[in-house]
């Protein structure tokens, strides 16, 4: 990670520019003692104090995957990556991490990706979605990457199919959200629980069903497969929340776009995940490409 140094920053002590980038005193430390500070490609500590135009680079520990994640070769559809950041397009029926179910997983296609590219580094999934959404996955490839990004506004996008035609066209769902006990899993709209507020926009009807534009203020598990099956149009192929047409397995949504604040450039920048087929297909190929 690299930073040329600002006027504003001139003649402040390395720990404080770091310190002001959320490095907390623990990561400072473990950095150096097991990484590098470099100023102008010269090792300093983080007593020494910065100039105008002078580059500072810090070399990260390196990280280790554990034996519980195994590096399986696996195609992973990379939409964008730089030295700390990855934006992946995950496919339908591709769990996010290993569990009891799925023998392969993306943290253990990356795990690969990892070892081949010689990445050294853990898995650090910023954006998780479930097993049969597909779309944008924002990975970290550091500690302290994954600790901006956490505390950062992350936009997303979703491409929902739905059953049926709803009655208003764009509109705002604000109702609470908990677990439906004694399951684990599923979840139920309920009074006491945690505050939920999705919208969305249709932007696309037939015989098929309904192609919405959705976007979150919060994000609560299962949030949009819960809200629209409440109003009585459930995600096509969702069985768990009252799906009827099971002629795909795992509900039809997909994360289309993805916008953040890059952790270490401060640039604004946007992801776009093209549509899984199963989506073409649902509308005979003729799906908008928005």
């Amino acid at each position: 990670m690299r930073w040329v140094i600002r006027k504003q920053d001139e003649g402040k002590l390395v720990r404080d520019f770091l310190s002001e980038r959320a490095f907390s005193s623990r990561l400072i430390k473990n950095i150096k003692q097991h990484g590098q500070i470099l100023l102008n490609k010269h090792p300093v500590t983080v007593k020494q104090t910065l100039n105008t135009r002078d580059e500072l680079e810090i070399v990260m520990p390196e990280e280790y995957i554990g034996d519980n994640i195994a590096p399986i070769s696996y195609p992973l559809d990379i939409i964008y990556e730089d030295e700390v950041l990855l934006a992946i397009n995950k496919p339908r029926g591709l769990s996010v991490l290993p569990n009891m179910n799925d023998h392969i997983t993306l943290a253990n296609a990356l795990a690969d990706y990892y070892k081949k590219h010689q990445v050294r580094s853990s898995i650090h999934i910023v954006t998780r979605l479930d097993k049969y959404t597909s779309g944008v996955v924002i990975v970290a490839k550091n500690s302290y990457v994954h600790h901006v990004l956490s505390k950062t506004s992350i936009e997303r996008e979703y491409r929902a199919i739905l059953e049926g035609q709803l009655i208003n066209k764009t509109d705002t769902i604000n109702l609470p959200i908990s677990r439906n006990l004694p399951s684990i899993i599923e979840r139920k709209i309920d009074p006491n629980g945690k505050h939920a507020v999705t919208h969305y926009e249709v932007i696309r009807e037939s015989e098929h069903g309904s192609l919405l534009k959705v976007w979150l203020d919060t994000g609560r598990t299962h949030q949009i497969r819960v809200h629209f099956s409440h109003l009585g149009h459930p995600l096509i192929g969702d069985g768990l929340y009252g799906s009827t047409k099971l002629e795909i397995e795992g509900q039809a949504l997909h994360c289309r776009y993805v916008k953040l604040c890059h952790p270490i450039t401060k640039e604004a920048m946007s992801f776009i995940a093209s549509y899984p087929s199963i989506f073409k297909n649902i509308f005979n190929g003729s799906l908008f490409q928005t």
